[in-house]
């Protein structure tokens, strides 16, 4: 069953004393793309996050969004810079002692006179509480991700099984042309030769080596059934559960190199326009499967 890259997901949890709100973008990529948009607290689980998702979604442009509110009075720490207060201390001294000077000092002054050298900061969650609370609601986001992406990629697939029997149809129509085709190029390079030799006696032998010679050259039976070959191939793997889109694309290839020989063999009018239809069924198809897991 195939599976789209295209999706998206929104998921809202919350706590005694905290919010969560998570959503989840995702376009088609060749790779795994992934983009995190939280608050700093997150930063420090934002490999742990990647990783999580990669395993479930494994290929396409991903974007995260956390948007993360916690209630409770958070501790303050304060943080002092030794380096400012030092210097400042020394220059104090070494003014005291140009000026012949006593300095008196004292801590209520450098509380008052150095309040850029302390700074103020909120005490963050541990990561791993944090953790705790995202890792359910991710998975719960994840698993609404996919279940839209598998909806996207059934509605592929029906599209592209349509193309798949229409190029079976045209892949009919050219062989069955191909043998009108070859019976009706050995009548025309008999009446040639009968034309060129008028009264003079019709070498049997040498009619029958140049019809094998004409048969081989315009032969695209091997291109037919290698053809037909590629598209069982394709159904086949329509089936599996598992991750395809690079397959068929190759797949595709190998059916659009196939048709392209057909052109090349063949000079039939008929025959070269069925191509050009197989040809414009195929890079439909190729459109699709660029969104496919």
């Amino acid at each position: 069953m195939l599976r789209s890259m295209t999706t998206f997901a929104k998921v809202e949890k919350s706590g005694p004393d905290w919010s969560l709100g998570l959503e989840l973008k995702s376009v088609n990529s060749r790779y795994f793309d992934f983009y995190m948009r939280a608050p700093r607290e997150f930063a420090p689980l934002e490999d742990k996050i990647r990783r999580f998702l990669k395993k479930r979604l494994i290929r396409g442009r991903v974007e995260l969004f956390i948007q993360y509110e916690s209630f409770s009075d958070k501790p303050v720490v304060f943080e002092p810079n030794i380096g400012m207060a030092r210097g400042y201390l020394e220059a104090v001294q070494r003014l005291g002692t140009e000026l012949g000077l006593e300095p008196d000092i004292k801590m209520a002054d450098l509380l008052t006179l150095l309040r850029d050298a302390i700074s103020a900061r909120e005490d963050q969650v541990d990561s791993q509480i944090l953790w705790e609370r995202l890792q359910g609601p991710l998975e719960e986001l994840v698993n609404a991700a996919l279940v839209m992406a598998k909806k996207e990629g059934q509605a592929t697939e029906k599209d592209i099984l349509e193309r798949l029997k229409h190029i079976e149809e045209l892949v009919e129509k050219i062989e069955a042309r191909a043998k009108e085709n070859l019976q009706e190029q050995h009548n025309k390079m008999k009446e040639r030769i009968v034309t060129r030799l008028k009264d003079l006696q019709l070498d049997e032998q040498r009619l029958l080596q140049e019809a094998a010679i004409l048969a081989d050259r315009l032969d695209i039976n091997e291109e037919l059934v290698r053809l037909k070959s590629h598209i069982n191939q394709f159904y086949k793997y329509l089936k599996m559960d598992e991750q395809i889109g690079r397959k068929l694309d190759f797949l595709l290839q190998e059916i659009f190199r196939e048709a392209n020989t057909i052109t090349s063999k063949s000079s039939d009018f008929t025959i070269s326009h069925l191509v050009v239809e197989i040809k414009s069924e195929i890079e439909k198809v190729r459109e699709q499967l660029q969104n496919i897991v």
